[in-house]
């Protein structure tokens, strides 16, 4: 019998005997490439690949093997196929035209995952490239994660924290994928060092990048991708209207919905038409890529398309996560939807907010807790010569009630100040029908007073006393999963991600800007998810300590760094400390709200006066057990309702 080895030689012999140069990308794939049945939701979409399934893909694909063009720029979505036009040109060039060939991720672990979840499986499944690579082996150096050799060629795999990946061997293939996630390191730029090992190739070189836009920069407000995009042919994929034959680039201001956001349907651009999301296929059918920048004449084509055109998406789903994503207060949502459903990045315009800007209604409290609020949490600042604590009440989809904000005079290196303080955290707070008491309370122990912060939690952590450090790096979560431990005494200290609670804070705030016709006094408050309310006794000083700070923006070894400063040295934030350590008292209690709302609504049945039919009916419905905290978060619930006026329907903007 034949050897396994004799086959496999005998297999790449009469490939290299008659080699077929004439095929293009998208004709390789169609021809030899499968789709592996784990890449893909639905079995019926694996097998053997079809250009037709993803129209759009063909001429982007075969951009890459185009005479005269080095630089293939993608500007995509998620759910349109960008993972699969990489596979597809990494097969072409193992298969077809043998090269060096190296694939850059934005991490380590991305980039394994890629190997393994894509990249092996297309190679076990596509026979050509089973024939090239065979089955990798433990102590194979030559086929291993990282690195794979086949005849006239290499393959490897290098992420952007890596300086040593992208500087090791030169190379004339390189697929850049999530570009905008690939940050500076110490040695300089990734895409600087990843571009420079092509020099040797010459006019053979392709620089393929492939991107979601991730946050613009200050200066242009262009992302990395963005700013690539622009300095090349720039081309959108123009669709045929299917009842006028206009043709158009597909935008998100143009998916409507009348009564529910599963029937989402697209207005035409040219003539109003309804579209509905069953012609999308006939529209991609007869698609094609148009330059938008007729004055360029260099070596780099640009392509740009979002998940409208996707024919894995309904319009109806992007509609539906569309509101869910604008209904969370936190902002990174709504930010998420922007960068990998619409392929747009986000641009930080403007995020300092002017007292002069917002409504802040007071309101008349029919109690000392008002009827919404389900739970109280409370936080603590530490200043010089006083403490300041703010209460705040929180209902169903982080709606918000100022409920009290109470300065303690007093040195608080001194145990008087403190027990004032625990005697005012410990009492009940009234509400029309019921008492709350504070459920979680965040201490600042960032100051000069660290110690004085960590006893007082010590002997009040059984009440969740808690004492807290803001962590102003970007990147930190509101709160961690767990304290960490500081000092020989082993005290507990949670730190907090400050510059994402002033984003969830700042958004929240922006639900009071006046708009046109707005009246300057309203009679009835707003509400609603992430709303603030305050009460009518709050002093003026309060609201500008809200807006004390703004949102900066700069480059930084040339990528874009947000961070939230003082808008000026002498100006006093205090509230909006207090605020965030308020919400990180949320995050860190993670209250089961629907639990809370059974409890209130529990508690007010039983201060009713008992009548002799409520005793009866108590006897034979004993209360649920409930568990009201530390159960999973809440997953966000999807918005429901009609979304009316014109450009207002489904439209994101400015966000």
């Amino acid at each position: 019998m034949t050897s396994p080895a004799i086959k496999k030689a005998v297999s790449q012999g009469l490939r290299l005997a008659v080699p077929e140069t004439d095929l293009t990308v998208s004709e390789w794939a169609e021809k030899y490439r499968f789709v592996p049945a784990e890449r893909v939701a639905n079995p019926a979409l694996a097998g053997r690949w079809r250009n037709d399934r993803t129209p759009y893909l063909v001429e982007i694909m075969d951009a890459v093997t185009s005479p005269g063009i080095n630089e293939i720029v993608f500007v995509k979505s998620a759910q349109v196929g960008g993972t699969e036009f990489i596979n597809n040109v990494i097969g072409y060039y193992t298969h077809i035209d043998p090269a060096t060939i190296l694939y850059v991720c934005e991490t380590e672990p991305k980039a394994r995952a890629w190997s393994v979840e894509c990249f092996a499986p297309m190679i076990r499944d596509t026979p050509v490239l089973a024939s090239i690579f065979g089955v990798a082996k433990s102590r194979d150096s030559t086929n291993q994660i990282e690195s794979k050799s086949f005849p006239g060629g290499h393959f490897a795999l290098a992420w952007a924290t890596s300086p040593s990946t992208l500087s090791s061997r030169p190379v004339r293939v390189l697929l850049r994928d999530e570009t905008d996630a690939h940050e500076s390191t110490k040695e300089g730029d990734p895409l600087e060092l990843s571009e420079a090992r092509t020099k040797t190739a010459g006019d053979q070189r392709k620089v393929i990048d492939v991107s979601t836009p991730r946050n613009a920069s200050a200066e242009d407000n262009l992302s990395t991708i963005e700013r690539r995009f622009e300095n090349s042919t720039r081309e959108k994929f123009f669709v045929p209207c299917p009842h006028c034959d206009e043709y158009q680039v597909l935008q998100w201001a143009n998916v409507r919905w009348d009564e529910a956001p599963e029937f989402a349907y697209y207005a035409c651009d040219a003539s109003g038409c309804v579209i509905e999301n069953d012609d999308k296929e006939y529209m991609l059918e007869r698609g094609e890529w148009r330059s938008t920048n007729s004055d360029y004449s260099g070596n780099r084509r640009g392509f740009w398309i979002n998940e409208i055109y996707s024919p894995f998406t309904t319009w109806g789903q992007m509609a539906c996560a569309f509101l869910e994503a604008k209904r969370n207060p936190d902002p990174e949502q709504l930010k998420a939807f922007t960068n990998t459903r619409l392929a747009e990045s986000w641009k930080v315009l403007d995020e300092k907010i002017d007292y002069a800007d917002l409504h802040f209604i007071k309101e008349d409290y029919d109690a000392e807790v008002p009827d919404g609020v389900l739970l109280l949490t409370a936080a603590v600042d530490v200043q010089g010569n006083r403490l300041e604590c703010e209460v705040l009440g929180w209902g169903m989809d982080r709606e918000t009630w100022s409920i009290d904000y109470k300065v303690f005079p007093g040195d608080p290196s001194e145990p008087a100040v403190w027990e004032e303080l625990r005697d005012y955290l410990v009492r009940e707070f009234e509400g029309r029908e019921t008492s709350f008491k504070v459920k979680a309370v965040c201490i600042d122990s960032g100051g000069h007073h660290a110690q004085e912060v960590y006893r007082f939690c010590r002997a009040n952590a059984g009440r969740r006393f808690w004492a807290v450090k803001g962590l102003s790096t970007p990147g930190n979560p509101i709160a961690p999963k767990k304290p960490s431990v500081v000092g020989k005494e082993k005290y507990r200290l949670w730190g907090i991600g400050t510059e994402a609670a002033k984003d969830i804070i700042f958004a929240q705030l922006k639900k009071q800007i006046k708009g046109e016709g707005d009246e300057e006094h309203l009679d009835i408050a707003g509400g609603g998810p992430g709303f603030c309310h305050f009460p009518s006794d709050r002093d003026p000083d309060y609201f500008k300590q809200l807006c004390a700070e703004k949102k900066i923006t700069k480059m930084v070894r040339g990528r874009t760094v947000h961070y939230w400063a003082k808008v000026s040295e002498n100006a006093r934030n205090e509230a909006l400390d207090l605020r965030v350590y308020n919400l990180a008292a949320f995050h860190i209690l993670n209250p089961d709200m629907k639990s809370y709302r059974s409890a209130v609504r529990r508690r007010r049945e039983e201060n009713k006066p008992e009548t002799e039919e409520s005793i009866d009916h108590r006897k034979n419905n004993p209360p649920e057990e409930t568990n009201l905290e530390r159960k999973p978060a809440p997953r966000t619930q999807r918005a429901k309702g009609f979304v009316s006026g014109g450009r207002g329907k489904g439209f994101v903007g400015n966000y």
